[in-house]
């Protein structure tokens, strides 16, 4: 019997519309299933798992879809009203690739002449729970998130703490589920405890102090203190808040502005190719303004102007008031005012007229008439939707915002990244995400030799759009001894000038400072 070796993979949808189904008999006695014309759910994206078998020469054989996840999945966005659930998706590829590797190795010692049903352990599946605890798939599960934080070697398999705590979390949520609905487990998937926590109330409280129930479980990730700072005490520097350092922002910034080429591999071999204008101009703006990948990605042209020469900057108004998008904690699309280069702004002004950007403009147009032929309306009515009326600075090839295709930039600039690499020889690990605490830290630098501490701090927290100083801080904790991109604002503007003019701001709509 050829042998078949299995892999989840994943199919994302977005955006899509769903109604509730109706199941009725027609007046032949036939079934027949309605959607209901109330409150759909609009879906801006979800990306669902199948369990993909492969034969002996790795062609694809089989093909079906993991119901139990996307069931759940479903019902996050259903049920709870969740605008997206990747996270989810991603954990639970993580967990049912992990156990297919226990499949397999099951399947390698299994012999049927010796197999005892009433001692050995059944082939593992994702609801059969052992009767011993350390046995369960998800205690197992736990084991193995902890070996790759703690003690994996390769470093390219290794989890940061946080990602395996998310996807810990993930799947218990997954498991808690399944238990709501009444799903009976020959033994528990975990321990489920209950914790009183008492706390001190608010000054707008009546009550002293207040009391506060938490549900948790014996599956939390435990892990010994970090090492690093030489054992002081202090929060570990995160990866996610560094910025890029001095030798690879050069490189970065010649792929951007002058070579526009990139190592990719291609049928696996590593060759050079072209990189599109429009990664380089979103990534350039993502450094020098600080803006978020998905604010960059709703800049529209009314944000767009032809900076005068002799200014050195302009004010970039960002949020609901000016039409594009901003993501606070809340979730609430809160208005700013950052601060561009009258470089990088003339950039986006040329490209804005070009013929490339007008034929993608017009290919905009006519896909948003198809979607609305088509009866499409998620595509403009789902959370983060397409304005049709907006002329949005980023759009790809065939007329699609990028902010329906964020995975894409994540794949370009891990090209980017990859490049770097290949050229400095380096370990260069930062995400798109890093040029937002690169850009904050050369600000704060540069405010710092014109001002006092405290005043460099508001006026950059104010450009990232914290609502708490203690976020911005912990972008700045590394500015006294890390090393960052380069100064890019030296020749390009003077921040005494740029901000004298703080107190008393214009409209932001491609202002001059």
């Amino acid at each position: 019997m050829p042998k078949i070796s299995y892999e989840v993979s994943s199919t994302q949808v977005k955006p899509f519309t769903y109604r509730t189904p109706v199941v009725g008999i027609d007046e032949h006695g036939e079934p027949q299933v309605h959607y209901a014309t109330t409150d759909p759910v609009h879906i801006k994206q979800i990306t669902f798992l199948n369990l993909i078998g492969r034969d002996e020469k790795g062609n694809i054989v089989s093909k079906k879809p993991i119901t139990e996840v996307n069931n759940f999945l479903m019902a996050r966005h259903i049920d709870d009203g969740r605008e997206e659930s990747n996270q989810h998706s991603k954990a639970l590829i993580h967990f049912f690739s992990f156990l297919i590797l226990l499949q397999e190795k099951w399947d390698e010692e299994y012999d049927e002449d010796l197999f005892d049903e009433l001692v050995d352990s059944p082939r593992p599946t994702w609801d059969f729970m052992a009767f011993r605890k350390s046995q369960r798939i998800t205690y197992l599960y736990r084991s193995a998130l902890k070996y790759s934080v703690i003690k994996e070697p390769d470093r390219s398999l290794r989890l940061a703490r946080s990602t395996a705590t998310a996807y810990m979390n993930n799947v218990l949520g997954f498991y808690k589920f399944y238990l709501r609905q009444g799903k009976i487990f020959n033994n528990p998937p975990f321990e489920h405890e209950v914790v009183n926590l008492h706390f001190e109330a608010s000054g707008q409280s009546m009550k002293a102090y207040m009391t506060k129930l938490v549900h948790t479980t014996d599956l939390r990730l435990n892990f010994p203190k970090s090492s690093r700072n030489n054992g002081a005490a202090g929060e570990p520097a995160r990866r996610d808040l560094s910025p890029i350092s001095d030798n690879s922002w050069a490189e970065i910034k010649k792929i951007l502005i002058n070579t526009r080429r990139v190592i990719k591999n291609v049928k696996g071999q590593p060759k050079w190719v072209s990189l599109a204008i429009e990664y380089c101009l979103f990534f350039l703006i993502g450094r020098y303004t600080g803006l978020r990948k998905e604010e960059v990605a709703t800049l529209h042209s009314e944000q767009i102007v032809n900076p005068p020469i002799g200014k050195p900057a302009l004010w970039l108004g960002v949020g609901a008031e000016y039409g594009s998008a901003t993501k606070d904690a809340d979730g609430d699309n809160k208005s700013r005012k950052t601060i561009i280069s009258s470089t990088i702004m003339r950039l986006l002004y040329e490209y804005q007229r070009s013929d490339r950007y007008k034929k993608r403009l017009a290919k905009f147009k006519a896909l948003c008439a198809q979607k609305r032929s088509e009866g499409e309306t998620a595509f403009f009515d789902s959370v983060d939707g397409v304005d049709e009326g907006k002329e949005y600075l980023f759009l790809s090839g065939s007329g699609v915002p990028f902010f329906l295709k964020l995975e894409e930039l994540n794949n370009r600039w891990s090209e980017v990244r990859n490049t770097v690499r290949i050229i400095l020889g380096s370990d260069m690990q930062e995400s798109i995400h890093n040029l937002r605490p690169t850009f904050a830290i050369n600000l704060f630098r540069h405010l710092l030799k014109t001002m006092t501490s405290d005043e460099a701090l508001a006026r950059v927290s104010s450009c990232l759009g914290h609502a708490d100083l203690a976020t911005t801080l912990k972008y700045l904790k590394i500015a006294e001894d890390a090393p960052t991109g380069d100064e890019i604002y030296e020749d390009l503007l003077e921040f005494c000038g740029v901000f004298d003019e703080l107190d008393n701001p214009t409209d932001g709509r491609g202002d001059y400072v």
